[in-house]
């Protein structure tokens, strides 16, 4: 059984006890068979934080002692020198493996350190040997040596290098589809240890980390290899991806009691919500043929095959997760699901009305924020409120700078709109301590 489950069983025992269904001998049993749990402390995660530094203060330190005098060394003993770093990072993990498995934050730090030896090794070797090869090319290398590290060690943070790294190389490979989109099986590689990762404690300081790399990756890898041969599908694309974030980052778990513990959700969100306000814009619409990458070089039918089915499958997935929310009856996350449909049908539409895909969006955000408000107000949830007042009051300011409305009238409407913020949330603070 998993800490959660354990954790849950915990948590239901005093009131299994009060209805008789247990006994309290039976329950101190319970306990002591399955053992304390311990959670993620503050204090492991100050353990990782500064373990991490450490090993990047160790690493730039031993590159610049290296750096001194570097050219006045023979190739050899250059060459030993440049695999010491390597060595020695083997090594610490080797010892740490052995002596100390159960440590996670001697395994995060020690892994953060050999996979940044790693990559002063190559670099090193290349300058010693003079070995030829681009940023790209070093990048893909240094990242492919290290994805064993976040499986041997366990650990997230090499993992969120390793996105990170791919994420370079990604951008480095923007005008070659056929390469850029290797991005994907690539980040497809620390899927498991992201699961598995979830599966020991939810969205700890390490899982919390590492989702929100992730979402961040995904979003510029997407911006660097999806979309190069379906024209303006960057308005599908992008809020498919923050829909999938969203909806799956909504998953009920209750052990989750702060918003940093859904970092999916919060990314997804706010993602979901500046690409349909940024689509109220007319901008948006009459140039979006635009972000098609400006691909110069003739694209075949077998480039452009991985481009699109891995777009579709995004899309396709998007949809599925609005299928089921809307299947529950979850209004809020179906409403902010629905994005990605909107947006098709927009891009449909977009080449027969230029108005008709901001009318679409305006409506949209205009019901998702006025839902939002309501919804709050009867669940006396003050931030979900806030949340809807300020999408509704964004629209509101737009829509009154793109008119020709006085000062007069806009300044009374900014008034009337902070009256509204101050009053709903007195309302509800007041019915919030009364049902106390």
């Amino acid at each position: 059984m998993n800490k959660i489950a354990i954790r849950r069983l915990y948590q239901a025992l005093p009131e299994l006890v009060a209805s008789g269904i247990l006994t309290q001998e039976t329950a101190d049993r319970i306990r002591k068979h399955y053992g304390e749990v311990k959670s993620f402390s503050k204090k492991i995660v100050t353990l990782i934080v500064l373990g991490t530094v450490g090993a990047l203060l160790i690493g730039m330190g031993v590159i610049l002692l290296f750096g001194h005098n570097w050219e006045q060394l023979s190739r050899f003993t250059r060459a030993i020198l440049s695999m010491t770093p390597l060595v020695a990072g083997q090594g610490l993990a080797l010892w740490v493996l052995l002596k100390r498995p159960q440590s996670s934050p001697l395994k995060e730090s020690v892994a953060t350190f050999l996979s940044l030896m790693v990559g002063a090794s190559i670099a090193l070797i290349s300058q010693t040997y003079n070995i030829p090869g681009d940023a790209g090319t070093f990048m893909l290398t240094w990242m492919l040596l290290i994805a064993p590290v976040v499986y041997f060690m366990q650990a997230s943070l090499p993992a969120a290098i390793y996105l990170i790294g791919i994420t370079a190389w990604c951008g480095s490979s923007w005008n070659d589809p056929a390469k850029a989109i290797l991005f994907w099986p690539m980040a497809a590689v620390v899927i498991p240890h992201f699961v598995w990762t979830l599966r020991q404690e939810i969205y700890t300081f390490r899982t919390t980390l590492l989702s929100l790399t992730m979402v961040i990756c995904v979003s510029f890898a997407a911006s660097f290899s999806l979309g190069k041969t379906w024209v303006g599908s960057w308005v599908i694309i992008f809020p498919s991806i923050y829909s999938i974030c969203y909806l799956l980052g909504t998953m009920d778990v209750r052990t989750i009691t702060a918003n940093w513990q859904r970092p999916l959700r919060l990314i997804g969100g706010i993602g979901l919500f500046v690409l349909a306000f940024q689509f109220t814009f007319k901008y948006a619409w009459q140039y979006f043929n635009g972000y098609s990458y400006g691909i110069t070089r003739k694209i075949t039918f077998l480039n452009a095959l991985p481009d699109n089915v891995i777009s579709i499958v995004i899309v396709a997935a998007a949809m599925l997760l609005l299928y089921d929310n809307i299947k529950r009856k979850n209004l809020i996350a179906s409403l902010f699901g629905m994005v990605p449909l909107l947006s098709i049908t927009a891009y449909l539409v977009n080449g027969q009305s230029a108005i008709l895909p901001l009318i679409i969006f305006n409506i949209y955000l205009f019901v998702l924020s006025t839902t939002c408000i309501i919804s709050g107000i009867r669940d006396n949830n003050l931030a979900v409120v806030n949340a809807g007042m300020l999408m509704l009051a964004i629209l509101i300011v737009a829509r009154f700078f793109d008119s020709d409305i006085g000062f007069i009238t806009k300044g009374l409407v900014f008034i009337a709109i902070g009256t509204g913020f101050l009053f709903t949330n007195m309302l509800l603070v007041r019915r919030m301590g009364g049902a106390k």
